[in-house]
Order: C-alpha cells, then structure tokens, then sequence
C-alpha cells in the first residue's frame, strides 16, 4: 500500500561545498534539492523554477546578498531563506551585520544553525531548518524579516 502524494518541493540550495553535505541531508526529506555552488549556477537554477531557496552565508566567496537581492527582484514570491551553516572566523558583529541586511534586503528568515548546534546539538539544529523551510514552502508568503 502507497502512503499518501506530498506535493515535492524543488529547493535550491546555494551553498559552498563544505556546508552542500549538511545542508543537503537536513533539506531532502522536503523536496527536490538543486546545488548551486556559483552565483551563475544559482540564476541557472532559479530560471529552471524552484519554491524556495536557502543560501548559506559564505555562498560563492560571500555573496549571498547578491544572491537574495535578485531573487527578490526577479522572484517576488519565491521565499529566501538565509543560514549560517558552519563556524567561521567571521566576527560576530559582521554576522549579525550581514542577517541584518537580508532582512531589509527580502530574506523570509535567518537560520544559524552553526549557533543552534553549538548550544543545542545537531538534531534541534536541523529539525529547525527543517520546520523554517516547511513553513516557508506550505503558503508563509514571501513577506520579509524587516
């Protein structure tokens, strides 16, 4: 016996290679996962049709802004979900800075999950993102943090 149809969501997923793994296995039980490692393969995917894209914030040697501001020109309703995967070197106020300005610039939400697994383990991390992007796929709007 078959369980019931779930719509499958096509996602894409604008990372680097390193956060790509964790990302990927945390976003495939949703949808369809596109990669895009490169700011050109991203606009290839996006004019391919996706429902929701998650960008981390070191995306294509950081520019992810760049990214979210065209997605918002181009793609009005399609919801930008913006997540620091990995820790870093970056200051804490340039992190904040940078979540800040996707807010303003069209992000439905930011997501740290390199915080919320420190404080909190893996699993709440990815449940997180998981219930963030679910949320965002199943009718939210694309209304922005700001």
């Amino acid at each position: 016996m078959q369980g019931p149809k779930f719509p499958r969501f096509r996602i894409l997923l604008a990372s680097t290679p390193k956060g790509d793994p964790i990302l990927r296995r945390i976003l495939e039980p949703i949808g369809q996962v596109v990669s895009a490692f490169t700011h050109d393969e991203a606009i290839a995917a996006i004019g391919g049709g996706v429902d929701l894209v998650v960008c981390s914030l070191r995306f294509d040697e950081s520019r992810m802004l760049e990214l979210l501001a065209q997605v918002a020109r181009q793609l009005p309703d399609v919801p930008f979900v913006c997540c620091h995967v990995l820790d870093s070197e970056l200051p804490e106020p340039s992190m904040q800075a940078a979540f800040t300005a996707a807010g303003q610039v069209g992000a439905v939400e930011v997501v740290d999950l390199a915080g919320i697994t420190r404080r909190e383990g893996a699993d709440h991390a990815a449940a997180r993102l998981r219930s963030s992007v679910r949320a965002h796929l199943h009718g939210a709007g694309h209304a922005s943090m700001s």
